[in-house]
C-alpha cells in the first residue's frame, strides 16, 4: 500500500538542493506530485496496485503452505504428490517469468537525457540553481518513476521526462524560494538541533573513515555540512511559523479508505488497522497543499527566471 513517506514534507526534512543532506528531500518533494498530491489519480490507483500485491503475494503464501501441508499428510499417495509438485512447478514458472519480465523491463528503459538542459537552469532574485544540482535530483525521479511509466503506457519516455524536468526546476525554485526567505528571517537555531541532524546523517555510514570519504567526495567540509543542517532548521522553523497544523476528520478518513480498498472484498485491511496510515498520508497532502501555497506567494513578488520551461517550449514551438 502507498504511503507518501516523512520525509517529502517540507516540515521535517527541508533539504538544499545544492548540498548533499538536503538533495534527498528535495527528490521526494518532486515525487509527491505524482504520488500523494494527484487527487483521486494516480494515489488511490498506486494504493490499490499496492495493495493488490500485498494480497496476492499473502495468497500465493498461503496456498504454497497448504500445498506443503497437503504433501506432507498424503505421502504414500503419489497423484497427490504428483499433483503438489505440478502447482509449485507451475508457480515457480509464473515467479520467474515474472521477475524475468520486471528485470529485461528496466534494462529497456532509457537512460534520462540531460542534453537539453542549460547550465543555469534557473534565477531565483539572481540566485543561479544550477544543472549540477539539477542532474542528481532529476536522476532519482527519473528512476523511480520510468518504470511505472512504462508498464502503465500512460505517457511515453519522452514526456515523462519533459515533465520531470518541468517538475524538478519548479521544485528547486520553491526551495530557493525557501531558503532566501529563511535566512532572511535570520531564525535562530540551537547548536545542540545541528549536532543531532550531522549525527544522524553520520549514522548512514558504517565508519567515520566512509563517513570522511564521502565528505570528500561530495566536495565538502565539516562546516559547510554544519551551515547546511543550520539552514535546513531555518526552513523548518519558518514553516512552523507560517503554516497552519493541519487536522484529518473521520469523514476523510473514511472516505480514502472506501477509495483505496475498493475491489478488494474481504481481503481489505480494515478502517481502524489501516487508519494511522491514511490519517499520515491524509496529513501529508495537506501540508504539501498548504506548503504549495505559501510558495505561491513567495513567487509573487520574486524575480524567477526558469530556463527549463524556455527550452521545453522553444522545443514544442519548433516541433509544431
Amino acid at each position: 500500500m502507498l504511503q507518501c513517506p516523512e520525509s517529502i514534507q517540507w516540515r521535517g526534512e527541508i533539504r538544499v538542493s545544492k548540498k548533499w543532506i538536503l538533495s534527498t528531500g528535495l527528490a521526494l518533494s518532486v515525487a509527491i506530485i505524482g504520488a500523494c498530491s494527484n487527487g483521486d489519480g494516480g494515489e488511490n490507483s498506486s494504493d490499490n496496485n499496492n495493495g493488490n500485491e500485498e494480497q496476492q503475494s499473502e495468497e500465493n503464501s498461503n496456498n504454497n503452505n497448504e500445498n506443503n501441508q497437503q504433501e506432507e499428510s498424503n505421502e504414500g499417495s503419489s497423484d497427490q504428490q504428483a499433483s503438489g509438485n505440478n502447482e509449485d512447478s507451475g508457480n515457480n514458472q509464473s515467479s520467474g517469468n515474472n521477475n524475468d519480465s520486471g528485470e529485461q523491463q528496466s534494462q529497456d528503459l532509457p537512460e534520462p537525457d540531460l542534453s537539453d538542459v542549460p547550465d543555469v537552469v534557473a534565477t531565483v532574485n539572481g540566485e543561479e540553481i544550477t544543472k549540477e544540482e539539477f542532474e542528481p535530483i532529476f536522476t532519482t525521479n527519473y528512476e523511480q518513476y520510468a518504470p511505472q511509466a512504462a508498464a502503465s503506457g500512460d505517457q511515453s519516455n519522452e514526456e515523462l521526462q519533459s515533465n520531470l524536468k518541468e517538475q524538478t526546476a519548479e521544485s528547486l525554485i520553491n526551495q530557493e524560494l525557501l531558503v532566501q526567505e529563511a535566512k532572511a528571517g535570520d531564525y535562530e537555531v540551537k547548536e545542540e538541533d545541528v549536532d543531532e541532524q550531522v549525527s544522524s546523517l553520520k549514522e548512514q555510514f558504517e565508519s567515520d573513515e566512509e563517513y570522511q570519504q564521502a565528505l570528500e567526495e561530495q566536495g565538502y567540509t565539516e562546516e559547510e555540512l554544519r551551515e547546511e543542517a543550520r539552514t535546513s532548521l531555518q526552513i523548518q522553523a519558518l514553516l512552523d511559523e507560517e503554516l497552519e497544523d493541519v487536522e484529518v476528520t473521520d469523514k476523510e478518513v473514511e472516505e480514502m479508505y472506501n477509495q483505496m480498498t475498493q475491489g478488494q472484498g474481504e481481503d481489505a485491511g480494515s478502517l481502524e488497522d489501516l487508519r494511522p496510515q491514511i490519517e499520515q498520508q491524509l496529513k501529508s497532502q495537506k501540508q504539501q497543499q498548504q506548503q504549495q501555497e505559501y510558495t505561491d506567494q513567495l513567487r509573487e513578488d520574486a524575480e524567477i527566471e526558469n530556463n527549463v520551461a524556455s527550452e521545453s517550449e522553444e522545443n514544442s514551438n519548433s516541433e509544431e
